[in-house]
This record gives C-alpha cells, structure tokens and sequence, in this order.
C-alpha cells in the first residue's frame, strides 16, 4: 500500500508582501485504492469570523418532518415493508416523497425541530441508522436485484440539505451511485491482485500513526490520505455485510459519529455530509464516510466549486494528519 505525494509550487509578486517576490506549495496526494488525487492548499476553506443562525433554525412552522405532523404529511409504505412507517426511539422512516431510485427512504432523525451537531446523542444516531438499515433489508427482501445501498445525511444548506430537520436519507437500487461502484470496483481489483480486503488492509496500517483516529465498538476510524472533502474521517465496519438494526457495531457506528461531530464544532464548523456506503461484497465491508461543509450563516459560502463537482478532486486547508490528531482527542 503506498501513499504517494508531490509539491507543486506557485511563485508570484504578491501585494501582501508589499509586491516581493513570494513561493507558495501546494501538495497534491494519490489514494492509494482509486488513484484519485486531492490538494491540500492553504486558505481553500473560508471560516467565517463568528455566525448566528437562530433566526433559520428556529421557526418549525410547517415542518412535515415534527412529531405534530408526521403522521399526516409523509407517505407511507408499500406492502412489502408490513407497516405503513417505521420507528425506533425518536426516530421515524418513510418513503421519500421525491424518490432518487427505486427504493428511496427517509429517517426524520429527532423529535426537536434542530440540533447543533455537537449535540445530537448516540441513542439518536443508532435508533436512525437502525431505522435505515431496517428499510434496507426490507427493500432487499422484496428485490434480490437490489444489491447497492447507502445511508445519507446532509446537515444544514451548507452540506445540500432543504429542511432545517434533522433526517436520513437511503437509496436502495441494483446500480449504485458512481462512488459506490468505484470504490467497489477498485475494492475488487485490490482483493483479486493482493488476494485481501483493502480496508482491512487499511486499518492495519493506518492503526496507530498520525491518521489513526480511534476505535468504536466495531468500527476503526481515521482520516484518509487523500481526503475528498474539508476533515474527511473515514469509519470501517468489522463486519462484511450491512448489520442488522440492532447489532452492537450499529451502537459503535452512532458512537463514532457524535465524537467527530465533536472535533467538527470544536474546528468551528456546523454542518456536514454523511454517507454510509453497504456493498454487502466480499471485497469492501460497510464503509461510513464523514466531511464538515462550509459554516452556514444567512450569506455562506458554497465549498462545491469546479474542482468538486466537475473535476472530482478534494482541495481542503488542513492535512489529514493535523485534524485526526484533533478529532482523537474526541475519541
């Protein structure tokens, strides 16, 4: 497993330094599963000085996704699932209302309208991720082609999402997305050439050094060489297929979550992405993945910029070694 890098340098008269000549670097990094690249640039992510953002968080009038609403404003299930809508703890599943495949779920996460994310529970996480994983198996039930699934979360405008509610959202078809099945694709490759599972691999080397995060029941986190995205943290499964919703590893997953939650809001960020990636082949275990996204306020700042959505390339400020150093201290 080799983790390749290289310094590429800009030189420029710059009117910071009264017009002097200045030298900056930019590292570009290789993962060493796809080959995609990432940068890391100085000043690539803008922090605001401070934010407030009650005024959007806290008006709940109208909010399909609030106990008082709920039951009445969401759809319900076909047949095959054998209840109209699931529920675990505060935690309720539905069909998503503008469906992104066959099988389209959401998990309303938390009876309280909003959340800061440094304060969302483990028993939160692991009753909506179970309530996810419920509909997975049952979509998987219903259609043995129905092989690819993820569990999805955007937290915020900031990181895509719509409604201030905390919720879930899972897809369930026989395609998957295009991340899915590069990593799957590039997952197999490594196994049939080294005759292992590369995040296994992984972990054991990553075990320990500067971007080893820690362990949850279950699951080994740390920060990937290459990181897509702004304080990308990488969580592996102990187990080879999705769990169960009631599983131990399930527990160890909300657990792991809330810590770098944690290292997020204490970087000063409010919002992120999730996806849990369930391939449910030999050759990649459940994979979770975890980015902070830009600081919402009234007048934020898109990170999506071309190199994102047009080039696929990560370009974040801080080196993955410095913030899972931050984020073990959660751990």
């Amino acid at each position: 497993m080799e983790f390749q890098s290289h310094t590429q340098e800009s030189t420029f008269h710059s009117p910071l330094e009264d017009f002097e000549r200045v030298t900056e670097t930019v590292e570009v990094r290789e993962d060493p599963l796809t080959g995609r690249t990432a940068r890391v640039a100085d000043g690539a992510f803008v922090m605001p000085d401070d934010y407030d953002i009650e005024a959007f968080v806290g008006d709940d009038e109208g909010c399909f996704f609030c106990p008082d609403m709920v039951g009445d404003a969401t759809p319900t299930y076909p047949e095959w699932m054998g209840q109209e809508r699931g529920t675990r703890g505060e935690a309720t599943s539905f069909p998503n209302l503008n469906p992104y495949g066959s099988y389209s779920n959401v998990v309303a996460l938390t009876e309280t309208h909003f959340q800061p994310m440094e304060e969302f529970t483990v028993r939160q996480f692991a009753d909506g991720f179970g309530a996810a994983l419920a509909f997975v198996r049952g979509a998987r039930g219903h259609d043995a082609e129905a092989t690819r699934a993820s569990v999805n979360m955007n937290f915020l405008r900031s990181a895509g999402s719509s409604l201030v509610h905390p919720h879930m959202q899972t897809l369930v078809d026989g395609r998957g997305t295009n991340e899915q099945r590069t990593l799957l694709e590039a997952s197999r490759e490594y196994r049939e050439a080294e005759g292992s599972v590369y995040w296994r691999d992984l972990v054991a080397e990553e075990r320990g050094g500067e971007r080893w995060i820690g362990e949850t029941d279950g699951v080994s986190w740390l920060a990937p060489f290459a990181p897509k995205h702004h304080r990308h943290v990488v969580g592996v499964l102990d187990v080879d297929a999705a769990p169960a919703p009631d599983d131990a590893v399930v527990a160890g997953l909300a657990e792991g979550l809330t810590n770098v939650l944690a290292s997020y809001a204490e970087a000063g960020l409010n919002a992120f992405n999730l996806a849990l990636h369930l391939p449910d082949d030999e050759a990649m275990p459940p994979v979770i993945n975890v980015i902070g996204r830009a600081v919402f306020d009234e007048y934020y700042w898109s990170d999506s910029p071309f190199f994102t959505v047009l080039h696929d390339e990560g370009v974040v400020a801080t080196p993955p070694e410095e913030y899972a150093a931050a984020a073990r201290g959660e751990f």
